[in-house]
């Protein structure tokens, strides 16, 4: 008789889902399109109606679940490079109202880096010799750990030595006092 407890797999829909028919591939795909398009078009109606394109296409990229983790990944691929791309422009973005757009793929980006422990990249300037600055660069070092410990240690000596100072200054006046 096994007194180990077993437990049920447990099976979710996304998992039985193949990465190839994930919905948010396609609509990756079809704002990838949609704003190389707007990135060509020329000016007049042909940018006006390209530019609706990308805004659809983008409402409806931000509207679609993600059915797997790669889909997710592959979200979270695609929203940095478009919001890294169009960051020179996230002020016209803001005056046009697709604030709301842009706020929500921000979020979007941001609770699925959460959800699937993905870091955001930290970009730092690089600085020659020179002094001038090179574009952004990875910074792969690693982050300190918050030196809690050392205050703690800190605090807890300096309340020792108030202690300390404290008694020792009641058992030499009690003493003195009975000389």
């Amino acid at each position: 008789m096994s007194h180990a407890l077993t437990l049920p797999v447990l099976r979710l829909d996304a998992e039985r889902i193949p990465f190839h028919a994930d919905p948010i591939l396609s609509a990756i795909e079809r704002h990838s399109e949609a704003w190389s398009v707007f990135q060509i078009a020329p000016e007049g109606e042909a940018s006006d109606a390209a530019d609706g394109e990308t805004h659809d296409s983008l409402n409806a990229l931000l509207a679609t679940p993600c059915a797997t983790r790669a889909g997710m990944l592959c979200l979270i691929r695609h929203l940095r490079w478009w919001l890294s791309e169009e960051a020179p422009n996230a002020a016209a973005h803001r005056c046009q109202g697709a604030a709301d757009a842009w706020a929500i793929a921000e979020v979007r980006e941001a609770e699925l880096s959460r959800c699937l422990g993905v870091e955001p990249i930290q970009r730092l300037p690089l600085a020659l010799p020179s002094g001038r600055l090179l574009g952004p660069t990875i910074d792969l070092r690693p982050v300190p750990a918050p030196a809690r410990l050392g205050r703690v240690l800190a605090v807890a000596g300096e309340l020792m030595a108030a202690v300390a100072i404290i008694s020792g200054g009641c058992v030499l006046t009690g003493l003195a006092s009975l000389l």
